[in-house]
């Protein structure tokens, strides 16, 4: 059943939620945000009068939120929102409010990835974002990045994870997935991502993260090729993809200038995939499968854009 109203505030409530700081990034997120048009991408997944009342799916949405930002397990958030008066405030649960347990987040996660709503709550977050005109559209940078696999494995024994797969960098081998993301130049928020098995080719996934609005895409020189430039030339939109010297040849003056200047600008993807690892802890996936570390890319996606928000709006 479709979920159910929160319990009322007390003069507890109240008194607790004075001893909050007003200015913490997630009480900031939560008034910027119109959370009514996300909320109702959601209420497809639960029937209206079937079932037992369950919690509202938006403050299901928020918890998985949380997680990303603290880098929470399911029994962790758990925890921490029956401890934080901050979380419970995010959440607009009072304190006699019920908590959700791990069994709930774990299955509310799962709706998500059956429904494919996670896309859809990135995008809407995206709109809102784009609304207030802080996607700059001057420029798309598209790169991808190793992620490892949820399982350890070694290739003398059978993998655990039929989605995940070898590959080789730098002369050492890796188990898992690749993450591509396309970041808008200037404002740095994420405007696609996906995510491949690790030997799939950057190059396979370029024409998914070019959004079309954009003015130009940049790329390093491992996008390069003559099927990418017309492809951009055919939407009216500049190549930024690096030079690659052919065989037994140089790259001549122009086109070493032209590196240097596309490689400057491409900053912007490799600081986001570096906050999304030191910061998120986004070095190995959480999950097996390729639905289920979709969906935590596109939680992941959202919750750096909507923490990046905050410093491109006034305070």
């Amino acid at each position: 059943m479709l979920g159910r109203e929160n319990g009322q505030y007390s003069f507890g409530d109240m008194q607790a939620a004075s001893r909050i700081n007003e200015k913490h990034f997630i009480l900031r997120i939560d008034r910027e945000i119109d959370w009514k048009r996300i909320s109702r991408k959601l209420e497809v997944l639960y029937d209206p009068k079937k079932g037992r009342p369950s919690f509202p799916p938006l403050v299901m949405l928020k918890t998985l939120l949380l997680q990303q930002w603290y880098n929470l397990s399911d029994p962790e958030a758990e925890e921490a929102i029956s401890d934080r008066l901050s979380f419970q405030k995010f959440l607009s649960l009072s304190m006699s409010d019920s908590v959700p347990d791990e069994t709930t987040i774990c299955r509310f996660r799962n709706r998500l990835v059956e429904h494919g709503l996670y896309e859809k709550v990135f995008e809407e977050i995206n709109r809102q974002l784009e609304k207030e005109g802080l996607i700059v559209k001057q420029g798309s940078i598209v790169d991808a990045s190793l992620v490892k696999s949820h399982y350890r494995a070694s290739k003398s024994e059978d993998t655990k994870d039929a989605d995940a797969a070898w590959t080789v960098k730098q002369d050492k081998p890796h188990y898992g997935y690749k993450a591509h993301v396309s970041v808008d130049v200037g404002s740095e928020l994420i405007r696609k991502a996906e995510i491949t098995p690790a030997h799939v080719h950057d190059s396979q996934v370029f024409e998914e993260l070019v959004v079309g609005d954009e003015y130009a895409v940049y790329a390093d020189k491992g996008y390069s090729g003559e099927e990418r430039k017309e492809y951009l030339d055919a939407l009216g939109i500049y190549c930024g993809i690096m030079e690659k010297a052919k065989r037994g040849q140089c790259l001549d003056m122009w086109q070493g200038k032209r590196n240097k200047r596309i490689s400057k600008i491409r900053g912007a993807v490799e600081r986001c995939f570096g906050v999304l690892k030191a910061h998120y802890g986004y070095v190995r996936v959480k999950y097996g499968g390729l639905k289920r570390n979709r969906c935590q890319l596109f939680l992941l996606a959202s919750a750096v854009n909507l923490k990046r928000m905050l410093k491109l709006v006034p305070a």
